[in-house]
């Protein structure tokens, strides 16, 4: 085995946590880098239950998890954590750091300069993703890019579609590393009644968002002929936009679930649906379009380069329907999916034994592993 190392990852929200990519991360790593024989540290987010009892640090499975208290808002909590996480790390005895995204990895000089090393995922583009404001998005995010790529011993992102964009934005070369998925199958359930439908449903799962095009597959979705229903799972926002929508799809054959945190009945969700929906048009690879085909599950995608890299570069053959950014085209999406059902489910499971092996949380794992080892992937 390699020298033991000291890990600490900075970035998600908590551990164990199901809400993105980032908890997926340190989900999936956590207990590998354990099982390896090293030592494992996950900065989290403190909660009202660590905050009641006091809990600064504990450990959880083996994994030492250490807290921090923060304002509750989205942009000034990343703030706070990231950078007394930083700070935590500096004057700990870890090895290395491994930033998860831009967001945090703007403090990244801090245990660099302490003689730590410093690993960086920057992700996809953050810069344009509107739930974060004007400023953050095109300065915040453009200078953590900046100051990682100056300090960092190792900076990769998410897809080779993003490597391609950090190339001509910022003149810059990076390995690229993607998301991962199981390496098997789930095993196919019973859904709990609530979510059966007699003619079977359709499933979007993604944060319910304009730049998720959620309005427009909703709207794609009544204006086609299926007879079948609708299930969108994610956070619901309060906000004018959604409410429209969700008045527009009254008597429609739509469910807002709300946000699902159990990851099992996720699961079911996805293996039941007819197709999953995926709206996500910001890059690079989205882990929710990983998870989906990886579990056989036909997809119907936006068409970017980000979505191809998933279902079509993997087998060099699209294995899935696409549909531009209008809800004409969704409809016309969803019309061809049910005329050729049959050959779209033998093709995404085809493309998911693909993935299972290319993209696997095991394979991700060894990548990760491999270039914190030795400073390359």
């Amino acid at each position: 085995m390699k020298e033991r190392m000291r890990i600490a990852f900075i970035g998600s929200r908590g551990y164990p946590f199901s809400y993105a990519s980032a908890e997926d991360m340190v989900r999936e790593f956590g207990p590998r880098f354990l099982r390896d024989g090293h030592e494992v540290t996950i900065h989290c987010w403190a909660t009202r239950e660590t905050v009641a009892k006091d809990i600064k640090t504990d450990f959880f499975k083996g994994i030492k998890r250490v807290f921090h208290s923060t304002p509750r808002g989205k942009i000034s909590g990343q703030f706070f954590v990231a950078l007394k996480a930083s700070l935590y790390s500096a004057f700990s005895d870890c090895d290395l750091v491994c930033y998860i995204f831009i967001n945090s990895a703007i403090f990244s000089w801090i245990p660099r300069i302490a003689g730590k090393k410093v690993f960086v995922n920057v992700d996809g583009m953050m810069w344009k993703d509107p739930k974060w404001p004007t400023g953050i998005r095109q300065i915040f995010f453009v200078l953590g890019a900046y100051l990682s790529f100056l300090v960092a011993n190792k900076v990769v992102t998410d897809s080779f579609n993003m490597r391609e964009l950090y190339r001509r934005k910022f003149g810059i070369n990076l390995d690229w590393i993607g998301y991962g998925c199981a390496s098997e199958v789930p095993k196919k359930g019973d859904l709990p009644e609530e979510y059966r439908r007699d003619n079977g449903y359709y499933l979007i799962m993604s944060r319910i968002t304009p730049h998720n095009l959620t309005d427009v597959m909703v709207e794609g979705f009544i204006g086609s002929r299926s007879n079948s229903h609708l299930l969108v799972a994610g956070h619901i926002p309060n906000t004018p936009w959604f409410h429209e929508m969700k008045e527009r799809a009254l008597n429609e054959r739509v469910t807002f679930l709300g946000l699902v945190r159990d990851q099992d009945l996720l699961n079911q969700l996805i293996l039941h649906a007819r197709a999953y929906l995926h709206g996500h048009s910001l890059g690079g690879i989205n882990p929710a379009l990983v998870r989906v085909t990886g579990m056989d599950t036909p997809s119907i995608c936006v068409d970017t380069v980000f979505n191809r890299e998933v279902v079509e570069m993997p087998n060099k053959r699209l294995q899935a329907c696409l549909f531009q950014k209008s809800s004409r085209s969704v409809a016309e999406a969803i019309d061809m999916f049910e005329t050729g059902e049959h050959a779209y489910r033998k093709e995404a499971a085809k493309l998911g034994e693909t993935i299972r092996k290319t993209m696997s949380w095991e394979f991700i794992y060894r990548q990760y592993k491999v270039s914190f080892e030795h400073g390359h992937v």
